[in-house]
């Protein structure tokens, strides 16, 4: 039993750092994603930790594109805006 909840502890204290790190802004949390997979990389031999790594890396690389992609799709729909205003007023 008390195994069980000694889990259960564990599971609670992951997933408070994980809210806790939902309000940090992206490139921190991207950049520290990037130092801890080298990290891994570098300092663990077996071949299944670095895979992992790159995976880690490769996932913090499309995440910054799908981010960088929405930032000018929703800088040209404000753009698109408020051109259709200006002409609506005139």
């Amino acid at each position: 039993m008390s195994n069980r909840a000694r889990t259960a502890g564990g599971n609670l204290a992951f997933a408070s750092i994980l809210a806790a790190l939902s309000y940090l802004p992206f490139e921190i949390i991207a950049k520290s994603t990037l130092i801890f997979c080298i990290g891994i990389f570098i300092l663990d031999p077996f071949p299944t930790s670095r895979l992992v790594a790159v995976g880690g890396v490769g996932a913090v690389l499309v995440l910054t594109k799908i981010k960088k992609r929405f930032a000018v799709d929703e800088a040209e729909t404000e753009t698109a805006a408020s051109d259709s205003e200006k002409d609506k007023s005139e």
